[in-house]
């Protein structure tokens, strides 16, 4: 499906319907309840304490899960990580199934070249959850057209922008996105906010604890 580069008013809303249907509460909370530090956060709560919530929250981090619930957090995990609703989620993957290839690597391929996450790794928003914003708030361009859509997927060889703006750019500039670690698929222009997409992410690129093999066997249920 073609997405048009920039929404119409009432495609807009819409947009704007799913945003407030995500998580809004504290995003250190989802790293307490898995265990482990989603985002690579230097100050997340998790390091020290890898338990849920509450009084009871130390005794349940040894407790025993079944093969379901194990794929259903893996799959949980990926999902936060990239900041999506369940039903974007599982069309992501169904894409995947329909492609040539590996069907989890094309997956996490999938996810991992929305324009939403790409702002993100490029260091010009401080979380997945703001990468949304920058980008649906429009202070992005793609090869040079703006683009509002966060689920946008780009290919090898299209170029991402922050807007020639100094709101735009003060945002990236507050965020640090200088030091920021991009992958080696993307080519940064640090002094031009910019980056290209010179190669298909590998499974090397993508974090350690990814399990999408368990996210395969949950929707082949």
């Amino acid at each position: 499906m073609e997405y048009p580069l920039v929404l119409p008013l009432t495609e807009a809303w819409t947009e704007y319907e799913q945003l407030m249907a995500t998580y809004r509460g504290r995003k250190t909370d989802i790293c307490r309840k898995v265990g482990f530090n989603i985002w690579g956060k230097t100050k997340c709560p998790s390091s020290k304490r890898p338990y849920p919530l509450g009084q009871h929250g130390p005794q349940r981090r040894d407790k025993r899960m079944s093969e379901y619930g194990e794929q259903l957090l893996a799959k949980q995990v990926i999902r936060r990580h990239y900041g999506m609703l369940e039903k974007q989620f599982r069309r992501s993957f169904e894409k995947a199934q329909r492609m040539h290839g590996n069907t989890s690597l094309n997956f996490l391929r999938l996810l991992e070249l929305r324009l939403q996450t790409v702002v993100f790794r490029m260091g010009w928003a401080n979380s997945i959850y703001q990468a949304r914003q920058v980008v649906s708030h429009g202070h992005v361009y793609v090869n040079g057209n703006p683009v509002n859509i966060a689920s946008y997927r780009l290919k090898v060889g299209d170029i991402v922008e922050v807007r020639d703006r100094d709101s735009s750019r003060g945002i990236a500039k507050r965020n640090h996105y200088e030091g920021a670690p991009v992958p080696v698929y993307i080519e940064p222009d640090i002094q031009n906010f910019r980056g290209k997409i010179i190669a298909l992410p590998e499974r090397e690129d993508f974090p350690k604890f990814f399990e999408e093999q368990k996210v395969v066997e949950f929707y082949a249920r």
